[in-house]
């Protein structure tokens, strides 16, 4: 079941760090192989995207053939840690105010309707509520990388 009370408060609590966040920090990245904080949210709005897609295509029906999502081809691909971080945050925002209607008007006849994989199948219901639960995950993550890099920036 979509708790919706339970995905509003994640997407909140991620919106709490976006505003935090720094201008300077957004691009800081504390390791060769670390993500900065701009391409997390970059990651964050190419899953939006992704889910959008599925979010309303499943509401037709089942899903066949329907590619995956690979982070880390997609976030080198659009750069994100060269886009500005105020876009970002808007964006990701935006995003996710329509997805959290989305959800919440899900209509109860779709929730069975299925993404069939190669692997496996996942339905819409399951589909919604994994996307908060992987938000939930980025919001941990966003929060010890800011910390990292506010670290790194205080010692620069």
């Amino acid at each position: 079941m979509i708790n919706m009370e339970r995905a509003r408060s994640v997407v909140a609590d991620f919106q709490t760090l976006l505003d935090a966040t720094p201008p300077e920090a957004a691009h800081v990245r504390p390791e060769a192989e670390a993500w900065t904080l701009s391409e997390i949210v970059g990651h964050l709005i190419d899953s939006a995207s992704n889910n959008h897609q599925r979010f309303v295509r499943l509401r037709f029906g089942d899903l066949k053939g329907f590619p995956a999502y690979e982070p880390e081809p997609w976030v080198q691909a659009q750069q994100y840690d060269g886009c500005d971080f105020a876009m970002l945050k808007t964006l990701w925002s935006s995003y996710n105010a329509l997805l959290l209607h989305l959800a919440a008007c899900t209509p109860q006849q779709a929730k069975p309707n299925a993404w069939h994989r190669v692997s496996d199948s996942l339905t819409l219901e399951f589909i919604v509520a994994d996307y908060y639960e992987h938000l939930q995950l980025h919001v941990e993550h966003y929060a010890r990388r800011l910390a990292e890099v506010q670290t790194f920036l205080s010692h620069a």
